[in-house]
C-alpha cells in the first residue's frame, strides 16, 4: 500500500505527545500501526465499549475509566464525523477539553506517512504566503460553512486595509469548502488542512498571525515586516491592544455570551462584531458567492423546474444522534410540514439538500444528499424558497438570493436572522447559544427544547402561504423562475 485514506492526523499532535486512540477496530488498529513504524506519538492504549478486544497487547479502556489517564491527546478512530461528534458530545460531559479531542475523516489517498512530513516541508517551501510576498497573513480558522461565509467578509475588509497582502488559511476540515466560497478572492494564497500544529510551529514566519472564531486574536506580528506596510501594521496593533482591552478571549463559551450581548447592545450582528475594537469597518452583509459554469450543466439536467428545498440536520441529530440538541427541528415536524405542504402544494416539487449521511425525510420528492458545494449553490439559486435551522445552507441561499424559511431556537434570530427572510422563533424562550459551554445543551435541560418544538408544522405552512400568496403562486403551478 503506498497510500493511506486513514492517515493518522500528524498534522494535529505534536511529537512525542501521549495519546490515547479511542476505537480499536480497523481505524484504530491502522493508527497503532502507523505509530509503531514511525515512533511518533506514545500510544497509552486504546479506549472502547467493549474492553474485551485484543489490539497487539495495549491495554483497553473503558470510556468511563479515561479520567486518571494522564494522556495529551485522544484520538478518535472512526470511518464517520457522526460517531465521533457523539463522542466527542460524552467526552466533553465527562470534563475533557475539545482541544484533546482529535478526529480525522477519512483522507482522498494521502501519499503514505513515511513520506508525510516531507510533503509538508516541500508544502512550506514552495506554497506558503510568507515564501512569496512580504505582507504575509495566516488565520486559523473553523470550517462550518456558514462560519466561512460570514468570515470572507472580514477577510475582504483584512484585504482593503493592504490589497499587496497574501492570506493563508489553517482549518480543522472544509478545505473544499472554503475553496469553493473564497475562489474569486484574489489575496487568498493557499488553505492549509491543519489541527493548529502547523499553524503553530509556522506562525512566527508570517507579518501576522491571527486565529479568527467570534473574535479576532492576533498571535503574532512580524515587527521587521512592519517597514512594508506601516498603516496596516499600525491597525494590526490597534486592533491587538484594543483586543486586550476588551478583556476578553474567545472561549469557553460563556465568554462568547458577554461578547455577543455587548454585540447587540452597540447594534451588531454576526457579520459586523468583527467591528469590537473600531479597527475594522464591516458595515453590510452582503457577500459575493462564486459560481463554477461547469456545474450549470448537470444542474439544468436534473429538470428542477418549479421546487422548494429543506435541510434536515445542522450538527449531529441528523444522523441518528439521541442526545437532545437545541436548535434542531424534529424530523417528525419536517415530515409533518412536508405533507401538508404537498396537499396544498402538489406540483411543486420538494429537494431535501444535505451530506450523504443525513437521514432522509419522507415525502420528499428528490433526495439530493452528499453532492458537490458546487451543485447545491446552483440548486440553491433555483428554489422557491429554502427551509431550514440557521446553519451554512441558509447563509449561502440568502447570499445568493433565495429566500429562506428559517427556524431559530438557541441561536439568535436578531444575531444571525437576514432581515429579507422568513425567520420563525418561539418568543417565550430563545437565544440561550452559548449561555453554556455545551452549545448543544438546552438552557432549561429539557428533553424537547420548547424553543423549537413549539414551532409547529401549521405554523410554518401559514408563513410559507402568506410569502407564495405574494408571488401569486398557485398549487398548479408550472413555473416560478
Amino acid at each position: 500500500m503506498d497510500k493511506y485514506t486513514y492517515l493518522f492526523p500528524f498534522e494535529s499532535i505534536p511529537f512525542k505527545s501521549k495519546i490515547l486512540i479511542y476505537g480499536a477496530g480497523d481505524v484504530g488498529k491502522e493508527y497503532l500501526k502507523q505509530m509503531l513504524m514511525t515512533g511518533y506519538c506514545q500510544v497509552l492504549g486504546f479506549v472502547d465499549r467493549r474492553d474485551n478486544k485484543q489490539s497487539m497487547s495495549f491495554p483497553i479502556y473503558l470510556p468511563d475509566k479515561i479520567a486518571d489517564i494522564p494522556f495529551d491527546y485522544i484520538v478518535l478512530a472512526f470511518k464517520t464525523r457522526t460517531t465521533a461528534e457523539d463522542v466527542t458530545y460524552n467526552l466533553t460531559k465527562q470534563g475533557i477539553k475539545t482541544s484533546k479531542i482529535i478526529f480525522q475523516e477519512a483522507r482522498a489517498e494521502i501519499p503514505i506517512f513515511d513520506n508525510y512530513c516531507e510533503s509538508v516541508d516541500m508544502l512550506v517551501n514552495q506554497e506558503f504566503a510568507f515564501c512569496k510576498s512580504k505582507i504575509s497573513v495566516a488565520i486559523k480558522m473553523g470550517s462550518a460553512l456558514g462560519d466561512i461565509i460570514i468570515k470572507k467578509k472580514l477577510l475582504l475588509s483584512l484585504s482593503l486595509m493592504e490589497p499587496k497582502m497574501l492570506i493563508d488559511i489553517y482549518t480543522p476540515s472544509g478545505k473544499e469548502r472554503i475553496q469553493s466560497i473564497y475562489s474569486d478572492f484574489p489575496q487568498l494564497n493557499c488553505v492549509i488542512e491543519d489541527g493548529g500544529a502547523i499553524y503553530a510551529a509556522q506562525q512566527s514566519k508570517y507579518g501576522i498571525a491571527m486565529t479568527v472564531f467570534y473574535m479576532i486574536i492576533i498571535d503574532y506580528i512580524n515587527d521587521e515586516s512592519i517597514s512594508e506596510s506601516p498603516h496596516f501594521f499600525k491597525k494590526m496593533k490597534t486592533h491587538q491592544e484594543r483586543h486586550k482591552m476588551y478583556n476578553l478571549s474567545n472561549y469557553p463559551s460563556h465568554q462568547n455570551w458577554i461578547h455577543f450581548s455587548r454585540g447587540k447592545y452597540y447594534k451588531m450582528n454576526c457579520y459586523s462584531i468583527y467591528n469590537y475594537t473600531n479597527v475594522f469597518q464591516i458595515t453590510d452583509w452582503r457577500v459575493v458567492i462564486p459560481f463554477r459554469d461547469s456545474y450549470k450543466k448537470e444542474y439544468k439536467n436534473m429538470d428542477l423546474i418549479s421546487y422548494i428545498t429543506l435541510n434536515y440536520g445542522n450538527g449531529i441529530s441528523s444522523k441518528g444522534n439521541k442526545q437532545s440538541v437545541s436548535k434542531q427541528w424534529p424530523k417528525e415536524k419536517f415530515e409533518e410540514f412536508v405533507i401538508k405542504f404537498k396537499k396544498k402544494y402538489p406540483n411543486i416539487i420538494v429537494v431535501q439538500l444535505g451530506d450523504q449521511t443525513a437521514e432522509k425525510v419522507r415525502g420528499v420528492d428528490k433526495y439530493v444528499l452528499g453532492k458537490s458545494l458546487e451543485l447545491v449553490k446552483y440548486i440553491l439559486k433555483g428554489a422557491i424558497f429554502h427551509l431550514d435551522i440557521e446553519g451554512g445552507l441558509v447563509h449561502l441561499a440568502s447570499q445568493i438570493g433565495t429566500k429562506c424559511v428559517v427556524l431559530f431556537g438557541p441561536t439568535s434570530e436578531e444575531f444571525f436572522g437576514y432581515r429579507n427572510n422568513i425567520n420563525i422563533s418561539f418568543s417565550k424562550c430563545s437565544g440561550c447559544f452559548c449561555l453554556y459551554d455545551n452549545v448543544y445543551q438546552c438552557a432549561r435541560e429539557m428533553e424537547r427544547p420548547e424553543c423549537m418544538w413549539s414551532i409547529t408544522p401549521s405554523i410554518v405552512l401559514k408563513k410559507v402561504e402568506g410569502y407564495l400568496n405574494s408571488l401569486d403562486v398557485k398549487s398548479n403551478i408550472n413555473t416560478l423562475k
